[in-house]
């Protein structure tokens, strides 16, 4: 039914068209190449689909129907898991279609795609800053699109990696004692996502910092503070340090 009335659609814009020089008239092949792509795509035969999808987009019927066919392979791809493949059609998309009405639905998709290729906590993050940039545009631009639910999780997702990268980072300089290194890192870290659920742990290893650049008075504060959490072994962790360090 659903495939029917896309069909529909796409005839009855394309017929109101054909009047003008420059819009070719759709031919059978395309909408059956059209069609069997569709099938395809349901049947989870996505390169199938995305071969049929092609053969329509480079018979030039129309630009309604390339435009469609275009978007068609991008979710294609995004199924399959070509997520490169898919982040780059989904681009090519939007800046062909600046305008275009499914904008908002691009742009997810386009945002989760990014999300599937985010790495380790010690890994490279430039797909989890991509993929929230791409949420994070949605959100201000078309809040009323997409499930703010949904949307909410994913930001939250992408903004817990970046801060367990910056913790990850900023313990690796303590441990090193690169001791003003990790203090900057661990600082912007509170700064930038004071949301962050393992907050106990990055106060902990900054009154570690701070006791070993010799700021007595900061680091007591820092372990103090440690003690609001309910967290037992994090607690504990930190009267042991502050024993070690008799303060």
């Amino acid at each position: 039914m659903r495939n029917g009335i896309i069909l529909c659609i796409i005839a009855l814009s394309l017929s109101a068209c054909a009047s003008k020089s420059s819009v070719q008239p759709v031919t059978k092949d395309a909408l059956y190449y059209f069609q069997q792509g569709e099938m395809a795509f349901e049947e989870e035969e996505y390169t199938k689909a995305i071969e049929h999808w092609q053969r329509v987009r480079e018979s030039f019927t129309s630009p309604e129907l390339t435009a469609l066919s275009e978007l068609k392979i991008a979710d294609a791809q995004l199924a399959d898991e070509l997520y490169i493949e898919a982040i780059a059609s989904y681009e090519d998309y939007l800046k062909q279609h600046p305008a275009s009405v499914r904008k908002s639905d691009v742009l997810l998709r386009l945002g989760k795609a990014h999300f599937h290729q985010i790495l380790a906590r010690d890994r490279d993050q430039t797909a989890t800053r991509n993929a929230l940039a791409t949420f994070e545009q949605l959100q201000k631009n078309f809040p009323n699109k997409v499930n703010p639910q949904e949307l909410d999780n994913l930001i939250l997702q992408c903004r817990s990696r970046l801060a367990e990268n910056e913790i990850y980072v900023g313990h690796f300089y303590l441990k090193t004692k690169r001791y003003q290194a990790a203090i900057s890192r661990l600082e912007k870290l509170r700064d930038d996502y004071p949301e962050f659920y393992d907050m106990g742990h990055v106060e902990l290893y900054l009154a570690q910092a701070y006791y070993h650049k010799g700021d007595t008075e900061t680091a007591v504060n820092l372990f103090d503070d440690v003690s609001r959490y309910n967290d037992e072994e994090l607690i504990e962790e930190s009267i042991k340090l502050r024993g070690k360090f008799k303060i």
